[in-house]
């Protein structure tokens, strides 16, 4: 009961502290945690949007996507009293560390443009020196550690494709279902593992291929029964409509996993496997302003162009399914977040087609949809696969933290 306890203690430090004390197994429980709140939040969140979108009540993606990524900027708050840090002093020491970051940059420059003059074992000797200096100075941390300059250039670099992931598929909800939205959403797991292959963050092998085989295979037998003909859950909606919503969903899956590898690769130690420490507070704080600061001219356009026109909360309801869904938004993607830095890019991804069936029981008992046996053996071949795939993410995950 105690050990009980002492890991629910640790939960609750590790989503607002890092805790560096955690071992390589409780790490990746951790992340699991956080992988299966960001499942029931997202599927709650998707139902929040549908229920705006679907008919036409408030059919707004871009708005929407702006209030619930603009919301991050909260996240500044936790940062500044966690670090206990006014406002100035914060702006100081950004400009110390973006100082830095320049000088170091320059010397790296300088060195190279010195390399072919000179001796090359003198060189090889200050470099030498260097290393000694580095490792037993007090500066050992600053290579494991994303500064403040850093981490707030990171989240510029990531808000559009952070905020164009959310936009498709909070716009595949005027479309097409829950469940078919989350289920070629899960297809970013392909994504994924091919592109961190080629990054070379994602290891193949034989279990991950049948697992990842598992995982397409119910995707098909899922899509395959939503885009027939006769489906009674279509809600008179054109085939063209459902194509575009899928098509839509199918994007947002790309885009995730691009910049879920891309994140991990940020973090990673060049020649190493090891991560450096990101504080994700900071980091979504600053996608919360960049998005409130750089992308409300867009509004406008939208508004002008009538793709989008601005129209506040015409109804209480509507309104609080807004904040609320803002709310259940700025919860799941730091825990999405803490997730990938916990795990690995690929288990969250596949995890997070666990999606499926828990937006397959919300159709059916929200919405009354017709319960289909090959949507729950469908939904089934993803969770085996999910499952596979995890297991062997796991014995990597610790071989390689175990051998740092």
């Amino acid at each position: 009961m105690s050990e009980t306890r002492t890991s629910i203690a640790r939960y609750v430090q590790a989503f607002f502290i890092t805790d560096k004390k955690l071992v390589s197994r409780q790490k990746w429980i951790l992340g699991l945690i956080n992988l299966s709140a960001v499942v029931v939040f997202w599927v709650l969140s998707s139902f929040l949007v549908n229920s705006l979108v679907e008919d036409d009540s408030y059919r707004k993606p871009f708005f929407i996507t702006y209030i619930n990524t603009g919301c991050f900027c909260f996240y500044i708050i936790p940062y500044l009293k966690l670090e206990n840090l006014t406002i100035k002093q914060f702006i100081e020491n950004l400009k110390s560390d973006y100082q830095q970051s320049y000088t170091r940059l320059r010397g790296s420059d300088e060195e190279s443009s010195v390399s072919g003059y000179g001796s090359n074992d003198d060189l090889q000797a200050i470099a030498s020196e260097r290393l000694h200096v580095s490792e037993s100075g007090s500066d050992k941390s600053d290579d494991e550690t994303i500064n403040t300059y850093e981490t707030v250039k990171l989240s510029l670099q990531f808000i559009i494709l952070w905020f164009s992931a959310n936009l498709v598929t909070n716009s595949s909800l005027s479309y097409t279902s829950v469940a078919s939205q989350t289920i070629l959403s899960s297809t970013s797991s392909f994504f994924t593992l091919l592109i961190g292959y080629l990054q070379s963050i994602e290891r193949i092998n034989q279990n991950k291929i049948v697992g990842i085989l598992l995982s397409f295979t119910g995707v098909i037998i899922v899509t395959k029964i939503d885009s027939s003909a006769d489906n009674p859950n279509s809600n008179d909606k054109s085939t063209l409509m459902i194509f575009y919503g899928n098509a839509l969903a199918l994007s947002g899956a790309l885009i995730y996993g691009i910049y879920t590898i891309l994140l991990k690769q940020r973090i990673t130690i060049k020649n190493s496997r090891r991560e450096r420490e990101l504080n994700t507070h900071l980091f979504f704080g600053f996608v919360g302003i960049f998005c409130l600061v750089f992308l409300w001219p867009v509004l406008i356009i939208l508004h002008y162009t009538g793709y989008e026109t601005f129209e506040l909360p015409p109804t209480r309801t509507i309104a609080w399914i807004l904040f609320i869904n803002a709310l259940v938004t700025f919860i799941s993607d730091f825990c999405w977040c803490k997730a990938v830095l916990l795990t690995s890019p690929l288990t969250v991804t596949v995890g997070l087609s666990m999606t499926i069936p828990l937006a397959m029981v919300g159709d059916w008992l929200l919405k009354g949809f017709t319960v289909n046996i090959w949507y729950i053996f469908g939904a089934a071949i993803v969770t085996i696969g999910f499952w596979i795939i995890n297991k062997d993410e796991e014995e990597d995950f610790v071989r390689d933290e175990n051998s740092l």
